[in-house]
Formats: structure tokens, sequence, C-alpha cells
């Protein structure tokens, strides 16, 4: 690679992550299917008490009450869920409107459909619309919806002030830089421009690409690629210092050029590695550094020897803590993150689900 080449690859074009916070919210969930369970059946209950009385209550009206709640509430929140697309191009007033005539709607539907099961379909009379019965139903729908939908209002407000608080948390933490590291740098730069002028060109190179990509939003992703050859540049410069005391393993590191993965997720958990294992150790050790694709999820761990003496502080957890909000922010429960001390070594591992960026980065 040329010179010119790697000065290129210092300024990459970033790649946001942040996702619009949506009105509808996640109605797949089995947390919010749970919820619709359990408000239908509240709902039957409630018509069915007041319909005939606690003294004679009626459980055949139970049930067709909570079947036709079922079909309302579920129905609604299927095509809700498959509309989600559509209907989050628009704005939250918009996208609220559109959904309280697409529910007034569907229930209208099941409303007849009901109608008709109960007389025609089932008993084989003749039917006839009750548009009455009809009106009711939409009447008590519309006020049902219209505490919905401001309860999904107030919903979407805090969870814009959750993912703001967030974000701005997580960049706090993202942009910090150690300070002992930095100065540790300066001075292996400053040894080697005498010596060695070529290294301490490239170990500065190093060393801008790595606060170009702390300048980075945290909720930023880049390409497993470009990590990997951010956290091979900060490996140069800690070699730089610690020389042999430092050796790395790369252990089924064969992830696709293209996977995406949150910008600093791996070069923190080296730092850690370094300043709280190889740098305490008089004769250094090595890092097992492993990402490997396991179905549909991404896995990254990183292993090193960690002092035995008991004064030996483990490390104050922002890197890990930092990390551990980036990919709740970008993954939800489908992300995982641990670690763990083992005997003479600390292990860390990251779950996420694979995802290719489109197009790469150049």
């Amino acid at each position: 690679m040329s010179r010119w080449q790697s000065k290129a690859q210092l300024n990459p074009p970033s790649s946001p992550s942040e996702q619009r916070v949506s009105f509808i919210g996640n109605l797949s969930s089995p947390q919010s299917l749970l919820l619709i369970v359990l408000f239908a059946s509240l709902l039957a209950i409630m018509f069915t008490l007041l319909k005939s009385g606690l003294r004679d209550f009626d459980w055949v009206l139970l049930g067709m009450s909570g079947m036709f709640t079922l079909w309302c509430l579920l129905g609604a929140a299927a095509i809700l869920n498959l509309l989600k697309p559509f209907l989050d191009s628009f704005s939250s007033a918009q996208t609220a409107g559109l959904s309280f005539v697409v529910c007034l709607l569907w229930v209208a539907c099941v409303t007849v459909l009901g109608q008709w099961l109960m007389t025609s379909g089932l008993r084989g009379k003749v039917w006839l619309l009750d548009y009455w019965a009809l009106a009711e139903t939409l009447v008590v729908v519309s006020v049902l919806l219209g505490i919905g939908m401001r309860y999904a209002y107030l919903s979407l407000q805090y969870r814009l002030r959750e993912q703001s608080s967030l974000h701005a948390r997580i960049d706090a933490l993202h942009s910090r830089i150690r300070p002992h590291f930095l100065f540790n740098t300066l001075n292996s730069i400053s040894s080697l421009i005498s010596v060695a002028p070529d290294k301490a060109e490239q170990a500065v190179e190093d060393l801008a690409a790595l606060f170009r990509a702390n300048l980075q939003s945290g909720m930023s992703v880049v390409r497993w690629a470009d990590e990997r050859d951010l956290c091979e540049r900060y490996l140069r410069i800690e070699r730089a210092r610690l020389e042999e005391r430092l050796k790395i393993d790369w252990q089924n590191a064969e992830l696709d050029d293209d996977v995406s993965v949150p910008s600093l997720l791996l070069q923190p958990l080296i730092e850690n590695a370094i300043v709280h294992g190889i740098q305490q150790l008089p004769a250094g050790g090595v890092i097992a550094i492993s990402a490997r694709a396991s179905g549909d999820m991404v896995e990254i761990e990183v292993q090193n020897p960690v002092p035995t003496s008991a004064g030996i502080e483990i490390g104050n957890g922002m890197a890990s803590e930092n990390i551990r909000l980036r990919l709740q922010a970008l993954f939800g429960d489908r992300a995982d993150f641990k670690g763990q001390l083992q005997g003479d070594s600390y292990r860390v591992r990251a779950v996420f689900p694979m995802q290719k960026m489109q197009g790469g980065l150049a």
C-alpha cells in the first residue's frame, strides 16, 4: 500500500446508524403481544360485567366478546406492523391520523363479519346489517383509539428523550482519549524521529486515524475491515512502546470485510487488555482476538492475561459500559456484552446481529 493510499484511508466516510424513533413502536415483540392480549381480555371482562352483571355473569358472552376484541386488537397490530415502513415516512401527526383510520376500518370489517356469523353464518337466518350496533361499536372504539394515540404520543416523547440522553452519554464516553496513551504515544514518536523517521511518520498517521475515529458519532458503524485496520494501527503504536512484551493472536478473525460493526468496538477492548493486562506484567503476554459469524450473529471475543496480585485493579469499566450501551442502542435485546475474570485471564465477549454495509466504504 502506497503512502498516498495510507493517508487517504485516514478520513473514511462515516456511516451513521441512528434510526428515527417510530411513532407506532415495535408491535411484534413478545412484550407488546402480551400487553395486547391482556388488554383485550380486560376489555372483554368489562363489557361482560356491564352487560350481564356480576351475579348473572354470562360466560358465553365473555367468550364471544373476548374473541371479538382479540380479532380487533391483534389484527390492527398486524396491519400497522405491516404498514410501518410506509407510515414512518410521514410525520407523527400524520402517522397517528392514518393509524386511527386504519384501525377504525379494521374494526368495522370485524364488526360486520361478526354480525354475519351470528345471524346468517351460524344460524342460517337472513342477514341484515345492524347499523346502530356498528355505529355504537365505532364510537366506543374511537374513544379507545383516541386514548391509545395519546399514550403512543407520550411514549414517543419518552423514547425520544431517552434516546437523546443515551446518545449524549455514549458520545461523551466515546470521545474520551486516555491521557496516558496520548503522552506515551507522543514520547514514542519523539524518540523515533531521529533514529527511524519513517516509523515516526507512520505513528503520527496511526494516531491521527485513532483521533478521527474518536471524533465520529458514538452510534456510527463501519466495515469490519476498517475496524480491524484501525486496531492494527493502534497495535503498531503500542508495539513501539512495549516491543516484544506485546503479542497478538488473531483467532478465527475471518469475517467478511463488509460486515458492519459499531465504530471503535474492538479497539477499546484491546486497549483495556494492554493497559490492565499486558502492561502490568513484566514479561508481557498474548492477547487472543476472535471474530466469527455464528448463524446470523457476530461474536467478538478478546482474552488477555492479568496480574494475579490482589492489589491490581482490572479497570473502571468505562470502555465496557460504553460498548454495552452502544450495542443496546443499536441492536436492542438481540445484542449481548459480558466480561469475565477466569483465573489469571480476563475475557470479554460481544454478540450482535450480522449486517452488511451497502456498497462498502472506500
